[in-house]
């Protein structure tokens, strides 16, 4: 059986009418990274908030709409910022700093519970997972294909299928996400400094997708003529 959340009783989880909304959206972030959707009690989420759990009904319907409001106002917002990357200069310039926001994005705490949510619980609630996919991927796969394309088409990346590089790159970032978060069996990996592995991620992708020679290859590694 999973242990109970510690719930908190110091005096900055008493807070006005109008900031309940905000506390009961940060507890759940926090629960359902913890528990995932099926297993998180909405017991949880309003004493974890400080209210009561009829006070939750007053502003979300069920516990998937809770979900989608999470989403809504604290994933969505940064994807939001990620598309105000300036479109000038170098993609690769571009491509770091989305690489650096994306990171950034995922300090929290619970950014790996979070993951494990939505790769391993998500498919079992339908609608939920198409409203994410809509939502985030699809909107963050947007904003660093259209990187990866505007670098393809000034030269400064190699003649690379946009959609397959956002795949490439995501999966980099969510496994280390995976590998350096606290749910981690890897405790070295664990105590790297995160802006090490930003490092390491970047130089890794920008090796990637930089112009090269793209002949294809014989069996031997050499560049046909």
């Amino acid at each position: 059986m999973k242990e109970r959340i510690a719930l908190p009783t110091d005096s900055r989880w008493r807070r006005l009418p109008e900031e309940r909304p905000g506390q009961i959206l940060e507890a759940a972030v926090a629960v359902f990274a913890e528990h995932g959707i099926s297993a998180a009690k909405l017991e949880d989420i309003a004493a974890l908030a400080g209210v009561s759990k009829g006070t939750i009904y007053l502003y979300f319907s069920s516990k998937e709409e809770l979900f989608r409001e999470v989403v809504r106002l604290t994933v969505v917002p940064l994807i939001a910022q990620a598309d105000e990357i300036p479109r000038d200069g170098p993609a690769a310039d571009q491509l770091e700093r989305y690489l650096a926001h994306h990171w950034s994005c995922f300090s929290r705490d619970d950014s790996d519970g979070w993951l494990r949510l939505v790769l391993m619980e998500l498919h079992k609630f339908p609608d939920l997972a198409q409203f994410y996919r809509e939502e985030v991927i699809d909107r963050s796969n947007r904003v660093l294909g259209d990187i990866v394309r505007r670098g393809v088409t000034s030269g400064e990346f190699r003649n690379v299928d946009p959609q397959a590089a956002v795949s490439m790159i995501k999966a980099l970032i969510v496994m280390n996400v995976l590998w350096s978060g606290s749910r981690s069996p890897s405790p070295a990996y664990r105590a790297r400094p995160r802006e090490q592995t930003l490092r390491e991620i970047t130089e890794f992708v920008l090796h990637a997708l930089r112009a090269t020679n793209d002949a294809p290859l014989d069996r031997a590694g050499a560049p046909h003529s």
